[in-house]
């Protein structure tokens, strides 16, 4: 069985936007990767939509709902107590600048047994976690 991926917004833009400077190695990454369960939060598919609306509006939209219907996908709907984990770890790291989903993503992470992320973004490192090559 192939272990879960974690998908940032970072990720999922770069594999829709041309002009992303990590455009290319996001197609990689996905063709690599394809079949395996992935997994995201609605606070991810949030960014995304806000991201690419004025850029990539349908691609943003096909993306997003490529997570809600695919089998391998999977999307964490915020609670509050995801929400209250996410803020208290965002709270502890002051020496940090990661951002509030940030946290979210981590504390999913850390609860779905997840170590590898589809994503850009070195804060993942910082958190403990290792990034798709």
């Amino acid at each position: 069985m192939l272990n879960p991926m974690f998908v940032d917004t970072g990720y999922a833009i770069a594999l829709i936007n041309q002009n992303d400077q990590h455009h290319q190695q996001a197609l990689q990454l996905s063709e690599k990767y394809e079949g395996y369960p992935v997994i995201t939060t609605d606070a991810i598919l949030l960014e995304i939509g806000n991201a690419l609306s004025r850029v990539a509006r349908q691609e943003a939209a096909t993306i997003i709902n490529y997570f809600q219907t695919a089998h391998e996908a999977t999307v964490i709907s915020l609670t509050p107590d995801l929400l209250n984990a996410a803020i208290q770890m965002y709270e502890t790291h002051q020496d940090k600048t990661w951002g509030l989903v940030d946290c979210l993503s981590f504390v999913v992470m850390q609860q779905q047994q997840i170590s590898v992320a589809l994503a850009f973004d070195r804060h993942f490192i910082q958190a403990g976690f290792t990034l798709a090559s």
